[in-house]
């Protein structure tokens, strides 16, 4: 079996799943992959608001959807170190990135897929459906 992959999926793509009910596409894309994911609590908080705000979830369903992401990924809070990224907010992506020795970060964020300066490989959910059915 190949070595994992480290790798970071930004909120925007965890709530774009959960909010269409597609978790468990995601969670299967992350298995396919054999991605290792790293978040945190700042991280999971944002999907957890998302999902409440922008999908009328209730604080209960919210909940259940961290539950079921939770197994899938390695909480590790990073030291706030990042200052430069093009989009403030976004400093703490970085931070999971880099202190966590991520290869990539998955996100559907226009800025940071053309942050060119960034150190980690960007890309999309769709790259991870093409990924999968390459190494078949």
């Amino acid at each position: 079996m190949p070595t994992p992959v480290k790798c970071c999926i930004d909120s925007c793509v965890w709530v774009k799943y959960a909010g269409h009910f597609r978790t468990a596409t995601l969670l299967r894309l992350i298995i396919e992959n054999n991605l290792i994911v790293y978040a945190d609590n700042y991280l999971l908080g944002e999907v957890h608001d998302a999902l409440i705000v922008g999908f009328s979830f209730t604080t209960k369903e919210a909940d259940k959807i961290i539950r079921s992401i939770s197994p899938f990924i390695i909480l590790n809070a990073p030291a706030n170190i990042y200052r430069i990224s093009a989009d403030p907010k976004d400093n703490y992506l970085y931070d999971l990135c880099i202190q966590n020795g991520c290869r990539y970060l998955i996100t559907i964020d226009k800025e940071l897929l053309n942050d060119t300066t960034a150190p980690f490989i960007r890309k999309t959910d769709a790259w991870l459906k093409r990924r999968k059915k390459r190494s078949k």
